[in-house]
Order: structure tokens, then C-alpha cells, then sequence
């Protein structure tokens, strides 16, 4: 058999192809490496930027939150109600909250609960929780977005706070 009798064992490589490879090799440490700071730091769940803190113009009570949340997945908001002297706590949580997320566990039991108007109301005598005064309620996301909440105490300041859910 000839020399020029055989097939040519060269490969046509395609240019696009051979340059898109290339950029993922360049680009795709970077952007792991992106994706991994971004979760250390608390984009996805409990971390450094997820974690949040609002005070009222008081500075009666403050509420501590997530600013990220998963859909379906449990977190919580912990109200502490520090400078304020009174006979009863009325805790108010506005109705975007309940039209956006399950309620679940609400430590301590408040002594009276009740909803109107589309706001919850939990009432606490004074005399059994002196200040400080730290209320965890767990909630569970059901839409995703952007959330705005609002938590007033007896008749201070609201505080309004935004939560991002991911779907």
C-alpha cells in the first residue's frame, strides 16, 4: 500500500470551539471561586452578609432577621424588647408577613394571640418577662421575592425590614 493510498490521521479541530474551551478554563476557576465566597459570606444561608439588625427610633426594642431566605425552609426572627416599661407587651407583626410566610414555633408562648385585620397580635404580661425581653418566631417562606415585614411593640415606632426569599 502507498504512502498517499492512506488516510490523512489529521484532525479538523473547530476554532469556536477550541476558544469557548479556553474561556471556561479562564473564567470558570474565577467564578467558582465566586460562588464559594458569596456562600461564606451568608448569600445562601446563615453566614457574614445574611445576618441582619433594625432598631426602632427609640431604641426600645430591635429585630434580628435574615436578609436571604430558601423557599420552604425554616428560619427565624428574634424581637428583643429592651427599654420599654409597661404593664403588658403587645407585639404587632403586619400582614405581609402572615400572607407570605407559615408561622411556626413562637418561643416564649405568648399569654393572649390573636389576628385582626390581617395582623397578629401577641400579648405578654410585663411581670412574667422583665426586660430584656427575647422573642424568637420561626417562619417558613412559601412565595418567593422580595419580602417587606413589619414588627411594632405596644404603640412605639415600627420597624419595617426586607427579607429576599430564593426560590
Amino acid at each position: 500500500m502507498k504512502q498517499q493510498d492512506k488516510e490523512d490521521p489529521r484532525v479538523e479541530e473547530s476554532p469556536s470551539a477550541l476558544n469557548f474551551e479556553y474561556n471556561i478554563n479562564r473564567f470558570g476557576v474565577l467564578f467558582l471561586l465566586a460562588i464559594i465566597i458569596a456562600a461564606l459570606a451568608g448569600l445562601f444561608s446563615n453566614g457574614l452578609l445574611s445576618s441582619a439588625s433594625k432598631q426602632n427610633t427609640p431604641h426600645t426594642f430591635d429585630v434580628n432577621y435574615d436578609r436571604f431566605a430558601r423557599l420552604m425552609s425554616e428560619s427565624e426572627i428574634n424581637i428583643i424588647i429592651q427599654d420599654l416599661h409597661a404593664d403588658r407587651y403587645m407585639v404587632s407583626i403586619g400582614n405581609s408577613l402572615l400572607d407570605n410566610y407559615q408561622l411556626g414555633d413562637i418561643r416564649p408562648e405568648p399569654d393572649k394571640m390573636y389576628s385582626h385585620g390581617g395582623t397578629l397580635y401577641l400579648m405578654y404580661n410585663a411581670a412574667d418577662f422583665p426586660p430584656p425581653l427575647s422573642l424568637w418566631i420561626s417562619i417558613t417562606p412559601r412565595k418567593p421575592g422580595n419580602v417587606t415585614s413589619t414588627v411594632k411593640v405596644n404603640s412605639e415606632a415600627e420597624i419595617t425590614y426586607r427579607q429576599f426569599v430564593y426560590p
